[in-house]
């Protein structure tokens, strides 16, 4: 009887209940939206606090620029780079940004991402075809292709010439073919032309020349030379040519050898190091004999510097440098040589080191003493 009656009375209860709903619904739907609107309302002015955080910023300017630059450019702003790499079309651009997205002077706000295209460099996978273009041409533009590249993708080895009837220069044949893949670097084996005859050099008058005079000329001729020397006598000009194996004027093949035989100062003479001597040598003074600068009364000394190198098929730069042990270094001497037995004339301080190089590798070195 317990149950029932607990029953009967839940269920009296239950219809209150919905009585007493019916009579508070308007009330009850009324706080129902008041709440919504309260969240939303919490919610906006949430989202507007947090957007309030961000600062805007002016968005610098880093097209052209390293990328390591631009990324600390985009790091003191507060923005964040989106980073787009592409092949460019000019040389030595690699690791540059190209373009920027926003574009500089926008005013964004701090956080922004900012696309940022990258080159990756200048895209060749595969050997052209170089055969018929000069030589030079074809240096000049690998040059520009890979200037300040650590290990270019492609070099040219020390070429092989011989005559034809081509243009001086031209690239008759080469390894590897055309169209060889690039998948590491690659070193150019060509055969070029010397062309149809051997170049002619005109010889002119070195006697007389001073030491400078024929250093200045070294780099002029197309001849290759060799030196002797004896000390002067009688009205030789101390330290100038007193002879030369090939006559004036005569015609000879591009890089024959001549011979030029200088007379050597006299011990305790101008040059020897050890007194200075006159200051007026058959109407030159030591210095302008010596090639060094008016008013200089430093000790010099002078020689003949004397290397062997490799022979090479064409002529290639070759450099004297001079490492004095008071002052800065300087190019004694600049030529073009085709090797075997180099020989370069003098006139330097006492303790002076003297370098030669070879495609600017050196290749011997010398204390003057």
């Amino acid at each position: 009887m317990d149950i029932k009656n607990k029953i009967k009375d839940a269920g009296v209860s239950l219809n209150e209940m919905e009585a007493d709903l019916q009579k508070s619904s308007p009330a009850f739907i009324a706080y129902t939206i008041a709440a919504f609107v309260l969240m939303f309302v919490t919610a906006l002015a949430v989202f507007f606090f947090a957007n309030k955080g961000y600062e805007q910023v002016l968005v610098p300017d880093v097209t052209g620029k390293n990328l390591t630059r631009a990324l600390l450019e985009m790091q003191e702003k507060e923005l964040y780079p989106k980073l787009q790499l592409r092949y460019s079309d000019l040389p030595g651009q690699a690791g540059q940004v190209l373009s920027q997205n926003p574009r500089s002077g926008s005013i964004v706000k701090a956080g922004r991402r900012v696309t940022l295209v990258v080159s990756r460099g200048v895209m060749i996978d595969h050997v052209g075809n170089y055969v018929g273009t000069n030589l030079d041409a074809l240096k000049n533009k690998l040059d520009a292709l890979y200037g300040g590249v650590d290990t270019p993708q492609i070099t040219i080895a020390n070429p092989v010439f011989k005559m034809d009837s081509s243009p001086v220069g031209t690239i008759l044949e080469q390894e590897p073919a055309e169209g060889t893949p690039i998948t590491q670097p690659v070193e150019l084996q060509l055969i070029v032309s010397s062309g149809p005859n051997a170049a002619l050099v005109s010889v002119e008058n070195y006697v007389g020349k001073t030491i400078a005079e024929i250093l200045e000329g070294m780099g002029k001729t197309s001849l290759l030379f060799d030196f002797k020397s004896h000390l002067a006598s009688g009205d030789e000009l101390p330290g100038a040519v007193v002879s030369q194996s090939i006559a004036e004027n005569s015609q000879v093949k591009e890089y024959s050898r001549i011979t030029l035989e200088f007379a050597l100062p006299q011990l305790n003479a101008a040059f020897s190091g050890d007194t200075l001597v006159d200051a007026n040598i058959k109407g030159r003074t030591e210095d302008e004999v010596a090639g060094v600068k008016e008013g200089d009364v430093s000790k010099w000394t002078n020689g003949i510097f004397t290397a062997t190198v490799s022979r090479y098929p064409l002529a290639v730069p070759v450099k004297l440098e001079a490492f004095p042990p008071d002052g800065a270094s300087y190019t004694l001497a600049s030529f073009k040589h085709i090797g075997g037995e180099i020989a370069v004339p003098y006139a330097v301080p006492h303790g002076t080191t003297l370098a030669l190089s070879v495609l600017n590798q050196e290749k011997e070195r010398l204390t003057v003493q």
